[in-house]
């Protein structure tokens, strides 16, 4: 009888030291695992304020494009504001160059205009002469 506790004691004392040793192992897993998990939620955070950085500057981008394209609207409208259409003048009119020609319509259209006041960017036809057969 007495060997036989003895041998439940012995069996008993190796249970215990295998779960001890367990127990061990599983705290040391948990605590790896607890190590991992705050590694990835560090990372995650850390791509969390990338991506709302990456947001914020996206947005910032997206307005200054927004200022640019009504810049360049107003920039071209501002052009074309200047523009200056004289329809009907017939071909034959036009003897010489067609900024010369406009020259001297503006002196005698606007006779207190300084000729320094004039300005001409430039000068264009309406294409029709061009397609006019040339003369040998």
């Amino acid at each position: 009888m007495e060997q036989l506790f003895r041998s439940l004691h012995d069996n008993f004392a190796t249970l215990k030291r295998k779960i001890a040793a367990d127990i061990k192992d599983l705290k040391r897993e948990v605590i790896d695992l607890g190590q991992h998990v705050e590694m990835v939620e560090q990372t995650h955070n850390t791509q969390e304020e990338e991506l709302d950085s990456h947001r914020r500057e996206l947005l910032t981008l997206q307005d200054k494009n927004q200022d640019l394209q009504y810049q360049l609207e107003d920039l071209e409208n501002r052009s074309r504001r200047s523009n200056i259409w004289i329809k009907g003048v017939p071909a034959q009119a036009v003897a010489g160059s067609l900024e010369d020609f406009d020259v001297r319509l503006f002196r005698h259209m606007a006779p207190a205009l300084k000729d320094q006041d004039i300005v001409l960017d430039r000068t264009h036809g309406d294409g029709r002469r061009a397609q006019a057969p040339r003369q040998a």
